[in-house]
């Protein structure tokens, strides 16, 4: 309830900047597409948790309909990653002067995470303990694997940003606008995506029934944060832009 709380109060704060930079983006702008996903899918997402939760908490929800949850949660956490990483990818394929090699690279590492969600999810879901309150069944140890891969793909993302500044200061244009706003909303993303995995997987190494808990309120603090974050990174697009 607070994760979505907070969405909604985000979404009043931030009406003008909506208005003024993504409102007025023609229809068949991938950018304004994307915050919509960010922005609107979401809220759908956290309006739905509040009714599911109600159902999956009674003690009457079947063993399949605690599948379906897990699946969907890291299907749907997925998607949110991938759509931050679509908006930094685009920004460092950019200034590598649209390099062919770069993305490739980038391309493969966010496939590679939905290989390795896929093989988690078809390998490991179906042990998840059944219990009649699927918010307190564990997490299988093996979704860290999926963890892994979202790190990677952040730290070669905040790394070829870093590599190009680097060059670009020595060119003597490091300073330069969009190198400055890659580095530091780069910087910022690989953190808060970090921090939330290493949290999540912490918690399901070390907790038992009490970290499922946990791990459930990360959900909605990670929800929460990849459409803040996302949505953020295409407004400041469309101001660096203009």
């Amino acid at each position: 309830v607070s994760s979505f709380a907070l969405q909604l109060w985000d979404m009043v704060v931030t009406s003008q900047s909506e208005i003024e930079h993504i409102w007025p983006t023609p229809w068949n702008s991938f950018s304004k597409w994307l915050y919509l996903f960010l922005r609107y899918i979401s809220l759908a997402t956290q309006i739905f948790h509040q009714f599911a939760v109600s159902y999956l908490n009674s003690g009457k929800a079947p063993k399949s309909s605690c599948f379906a949850w897990f699946v969907y949660t890291a299907v749907m956490a997925q998607f949110q990653i991938t759509a931050v990483e679509i908006i930094l990818a685009f920004r460092v394929y950019a200034l590598f002067n649209r390099s062919r090699r770069i993305a490739i690279i980038l391309g493969s590492l966010m496939t590679l995470e939905y290989v390795v969600l896929i093989i988690v999810i078809g390998v490991s879901f179906h042990r998840i303990p059944s219990i009649p309150y699927c918010i307190l069944s564990k997490p299988p140890s093996q979704i860290i694997t999926s963890s892994i891969a979202v790190v990677a793909t952040q730290s070669t993302l905040l790394g070829l940003a870093l590599i190009k500044h680097i060059l670009a200061r020595r060119a003597g244009w490091g300073r330069a606008p969009l190198v400055s706003l890659l580095i530091r909303d780069g910087t910022a993303t690989y953190f808060i995506i970090c921090g939330m995995n290493f949290a999540s997987d912490f918690t399901i190494l070390l907790m038992k029934f009490s970290g499922a808990i946990v791990i459930f309120f990360c959900i909605g603090i990670h929800y929460l944060n990849m459409t803040l974050k996302g949505c953020r990174l295409i407004v400041n697009m469309q101001l660096s832009g203009s």
